[in-house]
């Protein structure tokens, strides 16, 4: 199946229901003897996070700034795919690159109001459209992107803590 015929399909099927929204699910537990080694859990897919060396980790695997940084660089991406499918534009090459710059000083336990953060992104793309079409593109994965709304503070995020004695 084609990624039209796969997005064709899914609008489809969400425009027949009244609640468009879909579960995702994740689960990490600490790798027990281990400072910081994370076993992560994604739909039946497994990953080991990790915080490097010089921040008291074994660098065995990506950190969890890192990972949230490159699951916003894909769902852009995905998010470009799956607007280009629908719109018809052509994309030949496409790539994100995503950086963060965020204030560490909580973490490890400074009261001080934090520094602002930033997220960077860049996208390059190549194709035969107009530039326009691309600009449009970008324009609707700033608008729909899952996991950017995420980061933006547009999903409502309830913590709960259970105690095991």
């Amino acid at each position: 199946m084609s990624l039209t015929d796969a997005v064709h399909r899914i609008r489809t099927a969400l425009h027949r229901r009244a609640d468009r929204r879909q579960r995702f699910a994740a689960r990490a537990e600490h790798r027990t003897g281990t400072p910081t080694q994370v076993d992560v859990r994604i739909n039946g897919h497994s990953l080991r996070v990790d915080e490097p060396t010089a921040a008291g980790g074994t660098d065995t695997g990506p950190d969890p700034i890192g990972l949230a940084l490159a699951a916003l660089g894909t769902c852009q991406l995905v998010t470009y795919r799956f607007h280009a499918a629908r719109l018809g534009v052509d994309i030949g090459a496409l790539a994100i690159e995503v950086e963060g710059l965020l204030d560490m000083g909580p973490v490890f336990g400074f009261d001080a109001t934090p520094a602002p953060g930033e997220i960077r992104m860049r996208a390059r793309v190549s194709g035969p459209d107009a530039p326009e079409r691309y600009r449009e593109l970008q324009l609707l994965v700033e608008q729909s992107c899952p996991v950017l709304a995420l980061t933006q503070g547009k999903t409502t995020v309830v913590s709960e803590l259970e105690i095991d004695s």
